[in-house]
């Protein structure tokens, strides 16, 4: 009885210390290739005899978006699995990677090809979804793989994109449009669908921004020799009007509007900015009509005139 338990003690180290040495490789994966955007079973044959000796096996590509799960070992030389490519997983022929319960690694190089599909659905990233105060001119950047020829950009009025304010083709992102297209205080609704050679991808999700209310324009190049608040033009005005300002040098400023109990209904400006002569454009929808004041202040200088809002 002893003389057995230690012939099988023996042999379990045999197997635990000889496996290594058994001749064993990756032969072949059918199918060997696989498009992007796919799921679905291979199977990996070796050319020895020794994969049921594990328990269970692990496999990997040497790529980024394919993966392999649901590993089975069927027999010495044979395991199968379920693969999944990725919509942006790169092209061209891939490396496998068998490893077993004992570190052993089996490798097969140009085992697995990924063909080109359909682009992959773009992420949008700016402007942020339900984001507010955004420029008149804001950056469009979203997220797609390389495969792409081009993107269709598209911004609304609406949801449904009946009016389109933009329908452009760009070859990539970041996209800055030019100024004076969007409306201050406007909201927009944006989409944009991939291009490749074999096909379009889906649009992406809608997401919308607001414009801010208020815009700042450079005007002329000449340098103003004093601080000066000129008074809005229209006045009254409902919603819009503008406001030109002089700075003589480049330096802190702050603009902006109060009403009669000295209380800051909307700061138009608040920071560093450069000498020249601009013009403020506020609108104000969502301003009740009344008097207020405008106020400028820059250092050893202030300065506030008074509009008034009709509704």
């Amino acid at each position: 009885m002893r003389q057995s338990k230690i012939l099988i003690i023996f042999y379990i180290l045999w197997l635990f210390l000889n496996h290594v040495g058994l001749s064993q490789s990756v032969k072949s994966v059918v199918p060997d290739s696989g498009r992007q955007s796919s799921s679905f079973g291979i199977t990996v044959n070796g050319s020895g005899t020794e994969w049921s000796l594990s328990t269970y096996f692990q496999i990997y590509f040497d790529s980024v978006g394919v993966i392999a799960y649901n590993v089975t070992i069927v027999n010495d030389s044979t395991l199968t699995a379920t693969v999944n490519i990725a919509p942006k997983a790169a092209v061209g022929w891939r490396q496998i990677i068998c490893a077993d319960q004992f570190q052993n690694y089996y490798y097969k190089d140009s085992a697995l090809r990924v063909i080109l599909w359909l682009p992959a659905t773009p992420a949008l990233i700016l402007p942020p979804n339900n984001s507010q105060n955004q420029l008149q001119n804001p950056v469009f950047l979203w997220d797609s793989n390389g495969y792409a020829t081009y993107f269709k950009l598209q911004v609304a009025e609406d949801s449904n994109f009946i009016s389109i304010i933009i329908d452009t083709n760009v070859t990539n992102p970041p996209v800055q449009i030019p100024p004076n297209i969007l409306q201050l205080g406007a909201k927009y609704y944006w989409r944009v669908r991939a291009t490749n050679s074999v096909g379009v991808s889906e649009w992406s999700e809608i997401w919308n921004f607001r414009v801010r209310t208020v815009g700042i324009k450079k005007v002329g190049d000449i340098i103003p020799e004093q601080y000066k608040l000129y008074q809005n033009f229209p006045n009254p005005f409902n919603p819009f009007t503008n406001i030109k300002i002089l700075v003589p040098k480049e330096g802190f400023l702050k603009i902006a509007i109060y009403d009669l109990t000295g209380k800051v209904i909307e700061t138009l400006y608040d920071g560093i900015i450069q000498s020249g002569t601009y013009i403020l454009h506020w609108y104000a929808p969502q301003i009740s009509g009344g008097v207020y004041f405008c106020k400028m202040f820059a250092p050893n200088y202030s300065q506030s005139i008074k509009l008034v809002l009709l509704k």
